[in-house]
């Protein structure tokens, strides 16, 4: 699964001054119903929040992957937030997190769900593509370098 597929250059924010996981969380779920993927942000901000209270979404290296499943979403829909500063966000390495990747899908998409997942979590491992998300200084450009990096991942 392409991520660029499912995040637009819009949905890529820069250095996003948040200071704790909940404003990050807040954030995402805001963002979300701003853009018109979801209904109410204030339902999903509680499905990420029941997602986070199962396991932190951290998942080491910088990296915080919230997401859910939920009938609040219209379509699958990835957004990137690079932090200004690193936070907490209880991840697994218990290391601070400054790069995250939400995700949004609706209740009856739960393959394309994990496939999602997967792809983020194949892109993550690449060192090549989490330090082109930590010094590109545009969001149109980054969204152009993510699709690059995940055309040429297709063809090894």
């Amino acid at each position: 699964m392409k991520i660029y597929k499912r995040l637009r250059a819009e949905h890529i924010f820069l250095n996003v001054p948040l200071k704790d996981k909940d404003e990050v969380i807040h954030f995402v779920a805001d963002t979300f119903a701003r853009n018109g993927l979801v209904t109410h942000a204030r339902l999903l901000y509680d499905s990420l929040i029941e997602r986070e209270d199962t396991m932190s979404t951290g998942i080491g290296n910088g990296i915080g992957i919230p997401h859910a499943v939920s009938g609040e979403a219209r379509d699958p829909s990835v957004l990137l937030i690079r932090l200004a500063d690193p936070i907490d966000f209880e991840a697994l390495d218990r290391l601070p997190v400054d790069i995250i990747l939400a995700l949004v899908v609706p209740e009856n998409q739960t393959h394309l769900h994990l496939q999602i997942l997967a792809g983020i979590s194949r892109l993550c491992k690449r060192a090549e593509f989490m330090n082109f998300i930590r010094q590109t200084q545009n969001a149109k450009d980054l969204w152009q370098g993510i699709k690059r990096i995940e055309e040429e991942i297709a063809f090894h």
